[in-house]
């Protein structure tokens, strides 16, 4: 069963099939190849998620690299086809034409087995497995669950990545929310790239607000986000108030006296004033968080979970998203316990993804299974969001 709906062109005749060839003449010169290609509107209109409000975002034909094995099976895993997905994948890899997406074939294979319940399969490709790729193959999950439940989300923690700039604004506001609520909240920093004045300005009055709320703030990955900032703050040069004062409090946050009063003497030199003194910490332990909030940071980045199986009918499917999406700047989607999904369901995803890069949102759906990852990359989720696979 293939599906040539992406821009794969159909196998050639045999040789001995073509017919005989014409003389050159004045005949109508033949169209281009790119007027053969059609554009097809995968919209699900009746879906209750999709977002009617917006113009439609149209899935296009395209050619891709994809091998046709693989899209094959992915298609066909999409409408609870497993064992003719597995079958289409079993004869790719002996054909041992897959080129660079040899590993991804294997991984759905490997899933696919799992879900099929084939455990002798899954074993001995295990050890082919082994002798190809020199690695270790994935293992077999026991149990009815294909995969281990994801650790709740943290809601008391707000996480910044990428660019400290004015685009952090939205997702700081999430502080306050959490802080109404909460006596405590964790900022996690550790993840921060780069950093300008107006940010580090944002931060400070964050910062700022929860001290005087008498509300607990304590900085994850400090010390990352210190030297980063250190970078910015030069003795004798008074530039960037707003970088010296957080660099300040991030030495008083992770308790380095020392860092703190060399970097509190070079800021009263540079600006005039006079020096601000160490305070020592009233909670020394939150500081002996870092080690465990470094191990679960991946799961309390996430903000929504979807899982299951969606399909066209699933009432509600990505609520969750758009609710998500309301309050951060970055919307961390986890599918480790997505099961399925069908293609219009992952068109209407796809969709909704538009709408909030149009809204200037950055979304990652993070601990994709190898099934679904395909899938998104026949219609060109990928190049929307970032994708992130899950480790066997």
């Amino acid at each position: 069963m293939a599906f040539p709906l992406f821009g794969k062109k159909p196998a050639p005749a045999p040789l001995a099939a073509k017919a005989p060839a014409r003389p050159a003449g004045k005949g109508a010169e033949p169209k281009p190849a790119t007027e053969e290609l059609g554009s097809l509107d995968f919209t699900h209109t009746q879906d209750p998620n999709s977002m009617t409000s917006r113009p439609r975002i149209e899935v296009k034909e395209t050619i891709h690299e994809i091998p046709q094995a693989i899209e094959q099976a992915a298609m066909l895993y999409s409408i609870d086809q497993a064992a003719a997905a597995s079958g289409a994948l079993e004869a790719a890899i002996r054909s041992n034409d897959l080129g660079r997406y040899a590993a991804r074939a294997w991984g759905m294979l490997f899933e696919l087995y799992q879900i099929e319940g084939r455990r002798q399969d899954f074993d001995r490709l295990a050890v082919e497995y082994a002798a190809k790729f020199e690695s270790s193959p994935p293992t077999w999950v026991a149990g009815d669950e294909p995969a281990a439940a994801p650790k709740p989300v943290n809601k008391s923690s707000v996480s910044l990545s990428g660019a400290l700039n004015a685009k952090a604004q939205e997702t700081l506001k999430q502080v306050f929310k959490i802080a109404e609520r909460s006596p405590a909240v964790r900022i996690e920093v550790g993840k921060v790239t780069e950093v300008d004045e107006h940010g580090c300005g944002l931060l400070n009055a964050v910062l700022k607000q929860m001290k005087k709320a008498r509300k607990e703030c304590v900085l994850g990955g400090a010390d990352k986000l210190a030297a980063l900032v250190a970078k910015s703050t030069v003795p004798g040069e008074p530039r960037h108030e707003q970088a010296w004062m957080l660099l300040l409090d991030l030495y008083q946050q992770l308790g380095n006296q020392e860092a703190f009063e060399e970097a509190a003497v070079n800021y009263a030199v540079t600006f005039e004033v006079s020096p601000p003194s160490f305070e020592v910490p009233k909670n020394r332990p939150a500081a002996k968080l870092e080690p465990e909030a470094e191990a679960e940071l991946e799961s309390e980045d996430a903000g929504c979970v979807l899982e299951g199986v969606i399909t066209s009918a699933t009432d509600g499917a990505f609520a969750t998203i758009r609710s998500h999406a309301e309050d951060t700047a970055e919307v961390i989607v986890d599918v480790s316990r997505l099961l399925r999904m069908d293609f219009v369901a992952a068109t209407n995803l796809m969709n909704l993804i538009n709408a909030l890069i149009a809204a200037k949102k950055k979304v990652r759906l993070i601990k994709a299974s190898h099934l679904l990852t395909a899938l998104w990359e026949v219609i060109g989720l990928d190049r929307v969001a970032r994708v992130e696979t899950r480790k066997a």
